[in-house]
């Protein structure tokens, strides 16, 4: 079924024109393959066809050469993933598919499964093609055989997407699951927690496109859009003309390249710590990942790399961070300076009115006035942090509530002899 109507009057989503016969004799599976420069390997079910491509270790991929984007021994994906950790890397396949649809479900058929890893220090892929809906369980088998062994599987969105497409193919036609107990590293999530707080992020994103041009200055050049590309299929399957899948096969090659030099620099950002990172954007995203996993110390470098950046905003969350471990580590005259700093960077009547600033704002004026009233015993100062910190809080009820009873306790400090509060712990 190539679209229609749904109850609504909108239009479906491509997904799946049934085999109906009708092709199978302008298809030859032989013929595509040399075309395309593939080959046929056998199965149980009949045969596949396989393209494999080699990419050298010299050779480059935008600024990075294939060679960096080797793993190593994996160690360096417990940071981003702690579930890795008591997992080894002897054999890490990176996957992509390309499908007849994105929305999944029973509809939705794989009919290239593109497959990475490194040999030698070189990149080699291999892509499974499905020539006709008729040999799916051909493709899945062939699929299946070469999972066989890998111990880890790297993916971009691959568990809420292209694990489970697989997962429903192979149900549907009964065979057994290969991924099952085969540990999955997504590198979308560590990507989100990286890069997307990066100013500009909003033009694309987290998507792998946008990664590999920011990070390695990748531009593809006559790249078929991946809207298109269920499309093409479509019409490869009624044309038998195999040209048509030949942009489809260069896309799936690069985003596995693009995947395999992302996660590999990921790692190594992980590994380099504050110094390894490009930017202050950056840092601050790496000491929240450090933060995460409880290396307090290397965050705490970051955060200090991040409050010197030209971003008020990111200045800002670093110096925010910086101040609540210098506070629970006891340290509370350096978490004092931060709540200062923290308002001088928020005084300004366009970072006052950011949106993300006034809760950050807000937090760095009471923290400060608790510090004046518990820790310095500056009274006067700690009243004046607060009538502020009331100002700041406006028609928040529960928050102007809460310094109104500090504003009260306050007052009844200093209406004591001289002022002065009696000793107190906290």
């Amino acid at each position: 079924m190539s679209g229609g109507r749904t109850a609504e009057g909108g239009r479906r989503e491509l997904t799946y024109e049934p085999d109906t016969g009708a092709y199978e004799a302008t298809l030859d599976p032989e013929r595509i393959g040399e075309i395309l420069g593939g080959r046929s390997i056998q199965t149980k079910f009949g045969g596949c066809l396989v393209i494999d491509r080699r990419y050298e270790s010299d050779r480059r991929h935008g600024s990075i050469p294939i060679g960096d984007c080797e793993l190593g021994d994996g160690n360096g994906l417990t940071l981003l993933d702690p579930a890795l950790a008591s997992h080894g890397t002897r054999r890490t396949i990176f996957i992509d598919l390309e499908t007849t649809g994105i929305s999944g479900g029973a509809g939705t058929v794989a009919f290239l499964v593109g497959c990475g890893y490194f040999d030698l220090g070189a990149f080699q892929v291999r892509q499974f093609l499905l020539t006709s809906y008729a040999a799916e369980r051909a493709l899945l088998a062939a699929v299946a055989e070469f999972f066989d062994g890998a111990d880890l599987i790297v993916s971009y969105n691959g568990k809420t997407f292209d694990v489970p497409v697989m997962e429903t193919r192979w149900s549907f036609h009964r065979m057994p699951m290969p991924l099952d107990g085969v540990p999955h590293f997504d590198m979308l999530h560590p990507a989100r927690r990286l890069w997307s707080t990066r100013p500009g992020s909003d033009e694309g994103g987290c998507r792998l496109s946008t990664l590999e041009r920011v990070l390695f200055d990748v531009n593809r050049v006559g790249d078929l859009p991946g809207f298109q590309i269920p499309s093409r299929y479509f019409r490869f399957l009624r044309t038998g003309d195999p040209r048509l899948l030949e942009p489809v096969l260069e896309h799936n090659r690069l985003d596995l390249v693009s995947l395999a030099a992302v996660t590999a620099h990921a790692v190594r950002l992980t590994q380099g710590g504050a110094e390894g990172c490009r930017d202050a954007p950056e840092a601050l995203a790496l000491g929240r990942v450090y933060e995460r996993t409880g290396l307090f110390d290397a965050a705490e470098s970051c955060y200090r790399r991040a409050s010197c950046a030209d971003s008020a905003l990111i200045r800002a969350e670093a110096l925010y961070r910086l101040g609540l471990r210098f506070r629970r580590g006891r340290r509370f005259g350096e978490a004092a300076d931060c709540w200062r700093g923290l308002l001088e960077i928020t005084e300004g009547p366009g970072a006052r009115c950011h949106p993300a600033m006034r809760p950050l704002r807000m937090f760095a004026t009471e923290a400060l006035a608790i510090h004046h009233e518990h820790r310095d015993r500056d009274l006067p100062a700690a009243r004046e942090l607060a009538l502020f910190a009331l100002e700041e809080a406006g028609e928040n009820g529960s928050r102007a509530d809460g310094v109104r009873h500090r504003l009260a306790r306050l007052d009844r400090k200093l209406a004591r002899p001289g002022g002065r509060v009696l000793s107190l712990e906290f």
